[in-house]
């Protein structure tokens, strides 16, 4: 989640904006929205931290500050430079333990200044509060579920601490592997932090200036002006070097590339995308038929994918039984004594007969999004429903009323299984 400090990164998340400067973007397990940045005051800055230590126990993520809440429109902040890292540092310090490894930037767009606080996913996790506060309790560990920074559920603490000792052992083993494939005799040992090379025999160290410069090398070292360089020598072996895609993606990617039949990136980098979500609950059968697989083949695929998680699984699991679509079948009722069951009564038919459908508010569109529980795939003119979905996506998306948001996915998730699982 780096690239979010990225320019092209914040190009891409903020072009999304309309001529009012409405944000089409949601809030989610790595982004949040504040319309103010206020550090003076020991509840937001208590609020901000808070949620710094959910993002960080989990995948990491960014406070973007100077977006409103409801709707995301964008309004920008002043003085948010004014404050010294090293207050946050030390705010932050006082309240978690071990620190938060947190990195601070500055965006313009449209002439207006968006402030931008990540944290990054800290490896020593879980963080711990130590001490309490009008936001945090001490000993509570935070953790990012969706759009909130919640306390954590045993389940989720049991898995991050399991994950934890994974990545550790891993980083064990890759070492020891290349200390085997270069012999104990040609290795020495970098301390990142004192600058001691240490070998068998002899120990060096790095001038200071040097050594922020060898950590990982993503891109071949070239003098700029004046800056010290590092010159590499010889042949370079394709292993070592450091390929990275740049490829910015959103949920909302998924449901444009769905409902408009468009691939806006790479089929499969979606599909890899949504393993790395929260949920398996995203319309996906549409990139399989894309990619022309059949359910061997897609499971073959999935298992292939080099991503940890539960969501992969999930995948598979709903390739072969897909229990949670079927189970959402006439979730909605019909019926007469329902609040609102003649009013998806009638959205059923105008649907069947491709009539004018209200989707003018929220309200109504959330009616409509209940009837497609009630469709069923047989004569289904997919084209025209995907064509309403797509419009109430363009006047309300993101909702105001949040439990609208997982409705719309739900929706669109149980129309890709009616057209491409049930279908098939």
């Amino acid at each position: 989640m780096t690239e979010i400090l990225k320019e092209d990164w914040l190009i891409n998340f903020f072009n999304d904006a309309d001529d009012q400067n409405i944000l089409k973007r949601r809030e989610s397990h790595f982004i949040e929205f504040k319309e103010n940045f206020d550090w003076t005051a020991e509840k937001a800055r208590a609020n901000y931290c808070k949620s710094l230590c959910a993002f960080s126990n989990n995948k990491g993520g960014a406070l973007i500050f100077g977006v409103q809440n409801s709707p995301h429109k964008i309004v920008g902040i002043k003085d948010f430079e004014k404050i010294d890292d090293a207050d946050i540092t030390n705010y932050i310090n006082e309240l978690f333990t071990p620190s938060i490894n947190f990195e601070r930037k500055e965006f313009i767009f449209r002439g207006m200044t968006i402030g931008i606080l990540y944290a990054f996913k800290n490896k020593n996790r879980p963080i711990i509060c130590n001490k309490d506060s009008s936001k945090t309790n001490s000993s509570d560990i935070y953790y990012r579920y969706g759009a909130k920074s919640s306390k954590i559920k045993a389940g989720d603490l049991i898995k991050l601490i399991e994950e934890v000792k994974h990545e550790e052992s891993e980083r064990w083993m890759k070492l020891l592997e290349k200390i085997g494939e270069i012999g104990i005799e040609n290795t020495h040992l970098l301390n990142s932090v004192s600058g001691e090379i240490i070998s068998e025999n002899n120990t060096f160290l790095l001038d200071e200036s040097l050594l922020s410069q060898i950590k990982i090398i993503d891109k071949y070292s070239i003098q700029k002006d004046g800056e010290p360089a590092v010159k590499i020598i010889g042949h370079i072996p394709e292993l070592a070097r450091v390929i990275k895609t740049n490829i910015n993606i959103y949920e909302e990617d998924i449901y444009k590339s769905y409902l408009k039949n468009i691939s806006i990136v790479n089929d499969e980098d979606l599909l890899k995308f949504i393993c790395q979500g929260n949920t398996a609950y995203f319309p996906f059968y549409f990139l399989l038929d894309r990619l022309s697989l059949k359910e061997k083949d897609s499971i073959k695929l999935l298992e292939d994918l080099k991503i940890r998680g539960s969501v992969r699984k999930r995948l598979i699991e709903r390739i072969k039984k897909d229990k949670k679509s079927s189970d959402y079948k006439n979730r909605f009722t019909l019926g007469a004594n329902s609040k609102y069951g003649e009013e998806r009564k009638n959205n059923l038919e105008k649907i069947n007969n491709r009539s004018q459908i209200n989707i003018d508010s929220e309200d109504k569109s959330k009616r409509v999004l209940e009837t497609i529980f009630s469709l069923s795939s047989i004569e289904l003119d997919f084209i025209y429903i995907k064509e309403i979905l797509f419009k109430i996506f363009e006047l309300h998306y993101p909702f105001q009323n949040g439990s609208i948001n997982y409705l719309f996915r739900e929706a669109i998730t149980y129309l890709d299984y009616l057209e491409h699982k049930i279908s098939n």
